[in-house]
């Protein structure tokens, strides 16, 4: 898949902010938005407000809708109106020593138009090019993280390898538990 990247960053920081959105519905107990978005490489051209977070905060709530939809025209929908807000205006730009790429805003646009920008042409173009199978809630019971999965061979149905193993372990306990239950009662009737 070529998803890699300033497209894997955007998918990434799209996960991060749903992810930091469902685990905690209370402002407080979010994650810094700073520090999300630079491990996501964005770069902060202006001093952080509470504006600044609630915004950042009520699009993640757009975002996840979106991971949420199990219908490819209703995410379709989603992903239209999250294009036609976010303002996308493609460039080519070569900065910072790295070569030429794509950027999704403007080129002065702040730090928030660029998340917006690039995170639904991100999604946009994980649906379009590879449709509703790479992108979702985690299957893992109890679990309410979403994840994109940007793997070659599209497999991915976790948000992370820890649920993947929990639903593995969980699966063999079950599989075992009904055997031996299916044991112990051919030993009764047999009896």
């Amino acid at each position: 898949m070529d998803f890699i990247g300033y497209r894997s960053d955007s998918l990434g920081i799209a996960v991060d902010l749903v992810n930091g959105l469902r685990a905690a519905p209370a402002a407080a107990d979010r994650p810094e938005l700073p520090e999300l978005l630079a491990a996501h490489r964005y770069v902060i051209d202006v001093p952080w407000t509470p504006l600044a977070d609630a915004e950042l905060w009520t699009w993640a709530g757009r975002l996840a809708e979106v991971f949420a939809s199990a219908e490819i025209e209703v995410t379709a929908a989603l992903i239209n109106e999250l294009l036609a807000d976010a303002e996308v205006t493609p460039h080519l730009t070569a900065h910072s020593g790295q070569p030429w790429h794509l950027h999704y805003s403007r080129p002065t646009a702040g730090v928030l138009a660029r998340v917006r920008a690039t995170t639904a042409f991100a999604l946009a173009t994980l649906v379009s090019e590879y449709g509703m199978e790479r992108h979702g809630m985690c299957a893992a019971a109890g679990c309410a993280r979403v994840y994109a999965d940007t793997s070659r061979n599209a497999s991915r149905r976790y948000c992370s390898s820890a649920c993947a193993n929990r639903s593995a372990v969980a699966a063999h306990r079950a599989r075992r538990r009904g055997a031996a239950e299916a044991e112990v009662e051919s030993g009764s009737t047999a009896g």
